[in-house]
């Protein structure tokens, strides 16, 4: 199926091998703003006081918001949309509440003097949930035909817009093996027909595409992109290294981060005899928590990663990697540095239903560093997020956070 979408949609395109040139759209420094938060049950999802509100984050975010994103520096705003509200059901009357819910957004940030990526961010979700999550679609050939015609929808739909205004990013971290050449190769036919669909549908918006392994680097570098062959493309890769820092205490990215608590950013925030203590502390965090092999799993990741850490003369030496192997890419494949986006980073703030309180100045020592180097390489970035867990400005609920971090990190932004 795949393959034949592929085809039929590679005939009306017409595909160029030159070398890329600049992307009709064009991000520099952007922020993410939220999924969901109140994330009513699927048997809702027709009713009108839910749609109403899509994306939800409109009931918490005011043009305000914008006009202090656009005064700090920033110059777009990435707007997941959650497509499982796109696959739910063909209900033509919803189908065009939630669009009519993207143009509202759009013209939100728009208003404020923001360009918008309208990302199609697809999450992972259990086997046993309602509504499809990003695995789902990556198993099912017919659950992923479907999604490319909601990108297809939504790409025509977005044809309102002015290209140099909105862009439109086909999917969210893909979760196929980019290291294994089946699942690598796969997830390139899949990308070819989601890009496909959405270009035979919007031939002027410019469209943000990424690698398998969660959109990672190595998965960007995997690709070919003159299989997709648009020159009117921005590149995408997200990066969360080290990842024992970022998502520290985060409860849903597994049992061994989840317990951990107090690791600085830079690693050398604090002295040796303070980290030796923050590790012992996490050390017994672990062994409270799990046991047998489990325990022994995450005192290894543990022990193993705090050595790495602080055995190095560059306290932030584990952030380089990603933006080497996608430069590398780049400059092999004639991509302008321009045409690529770390499209998402972050570090962890709080957390939903615990006590963590993770620094501000850790978060913005992160960050700024992320920012340097990405802008050192000549890309553009995207931080995850204004709200939520990883959130610059607000909590889970629309609340405003105390310290707001979104204006501190100005003079990162002046050039």
């Amino acid at each position: 199926m795949i393959a034949s979408l592929r085809a039929a949609l590679i005939a009306l395109l017409t595909v160029s091998a030159v070398p890329a040139v600049a992307a009709t759209f064009e991000v520099r420094r952007s922020i993410s703003t939220d999924l969901w938060v109140e994330w009513p049950g699927a048997e809702r999802w027709n009713d009108a006081e839910v749609i109403a509100a899509f994306p939800e984050w409109r009931r918490h975010v005011s043009d305000a918001d914008f006009a202090e994103l656009k005064a700090a520096g920033f110059d777009t705003v990435r707007m997941p949309v959650e497509p499982a509200f796109l696959l739910h059901d063909a209900d033509p009357e919803r189908l065009a509440a939630i669009l009519a819910g993207i143009d509202a957004a759009i013209a939100m940030i728009v208003d404020s003097g923001l360009n918008v990526i309208v990302d199609m961010h697809t999450i992972p979700r259990g086997s046993g949930d309602a509504y499809a999550g990003t695995d789902q679609i990556m198993a099912s050939e017919a659950l992923f035909a479907r999604y490319a015609d909601a990108v297809a929808q939504v790409a025509g739909h977005l044809g309102r817009w002015p290209a140099a205004t909105v862009a439109l990013e086909v999917i969210n971290e893909p979760t196929l093996d980019c290291y294994d050449r089946g699942e690598r190769d796969r997830w390139a036919r899949m990308l070819e027909a989601l890009h496909g669909a959405a270009r035979a549908a919007n031939g002027d918006i410019t469209l943000v595409l990424t690698g398998a392994c969660w959109g990672s680097a190595d998965g960007l570098a995997a690709l070919d992109p003159d299989a997709v062959g648009d020159d009117n493309v921005i590149w995408t890769f997200h990066s969360y290294e080290p990842f024992m820092v970022t998502h520290q205490g985060a409860t849903w990215a597994g049992d061994i981060v989840a317990h951990l608590r107090d690791i600085p950013s830079p690693p050398d925030a604090i002295d040796a005899d303070a980290w030796d203590r923050i590790v012992a502390g996490n050390e017994r965090r672990i062994r409270a928590a799990l046991a047998g092999r489990a325990e022994r799993r995450a005192l290894d990741f543990l022990r193993d990663h705090a050595r790495d850490l602080r055995a190095t003369d560059d306290p932030m030496a584990a952030l380089a990697p990603p933006f080497a192997t996608v430069s590398a890419w780049a400059d092999a494949h004639d991509i302008a540095r321009e045409d690529i986006l770390l499209g998402e980073f972050g570090m962890i703030g709080r957390e939903w239903g615990t006590d963590l309180d993770v620094p501000a100045q850790y978060r913005l020592n992160y960050m700024r560093a992320m920012i340097g180097k990405a802008e050192a390489h000549g890309f553009g970035w995207s931080v995850w997020s204004f709200g939520g867990a990883f959130g610059l400005v607000q909590g889970y609920g629309g609340e405003r956070l105390d310290q707001p971090l979104h204006d501190r990190l100005i003079w990162t932004l002046m050039d």
